[in-house]
């Protein structure tokens, strides 16, 4: 299905790193636990967290990207090319895939640099996406708190870009999904489980996936 798969080292079992499924071997069928991680750039990452500690590849291979030509390539689709034909995007357009088998949906980085906030419903409970513009990534994140529902807005006040709830007025860091002012100041919203793929390789796997804004 276009994406490399893993084995662990106990069982030799494969695992499928796109849905983190064991797909052959004793533990066949069974699913990690996902940890929710954000693709980023590393300035912005540092801006927020600053005490990171960065893995030392002792060779300078943060100098450049070997995959650069394969990004901007629309020929070249994954290791065995594309199994699923969808022009409701371009193959390789960037999106936010939610939901997985339960319910899958894409929203494209192109509509949500557009509307930087969506409030939306995620597999029947509230919602929130938020697209950092800065770093040119995205997050989704539960939208209720103590069994409210929120909706978010975007402010910008003396340069600085945060979340604001419509029903507490609580401010939060779009980055963490963590309230630092308000009702719920130190509270963080829970992240949704949601993984940042190329159009073809999430419809391959998706091939019924709904498509956010594209009408």
């Amino acid at each position: 299905m276009n994406a490399l798969v893993m084995y662990d080292r106990e069982t030799r079992t494969l695992w499928s790193q796109f849905l983190g499924q064991a797909v052959r071997g004793e533990l066949l069928g069974r699913l990690l636990e996902p940890i929710p991680l954000t693709m980023t750039t590393w300035a912005r990452w540092v801006e927020e967290h600053p005490e990171t500690l960065a893995l030392d590849k002792s060779g300078g291979f943060y100098s450049r990207d070997s995959y650069e030509s394969y990004y901007k390539s629309n020929r070249s689709l994954g290791v065995i090319g594309q199994k699923n034909k969808d022009d409701r995007l371009e193959n390789k357009d960037l999106v936010l895939g939610v939901g997985f088998d339960d319910g899958a949906r894409a929203y494209p980085f192109e509509v949500l640099r557009q509307a930087r906030v969506v409030n939306d419903t995620i597999l029947g409970q509230p919602a929130l996406v938020y697209f950092d513009d800065t770093a040119d990534t995205a997050f989704a994140f539960e939208s209720t708190m103590d069994d409210r529902k929120l909706t978010f807005r975007l402010v910008v006040e003396d340069g600085e870009e945060y979340l604001v709830d419509n029903e507490t007025g609580s401010k939060w860091i779009p980055f963490t999904g963590t309230a630092f002012e308000g009702e719920f100041a130190g509270r963080t919203l829970e992240r949704i489980h949601s993984i940042t793929s190329f159009w073809f390789a999430w419809t391959d796997f998706y091939p019924d996936t709904e498509l956010f804004g594209t009408g």
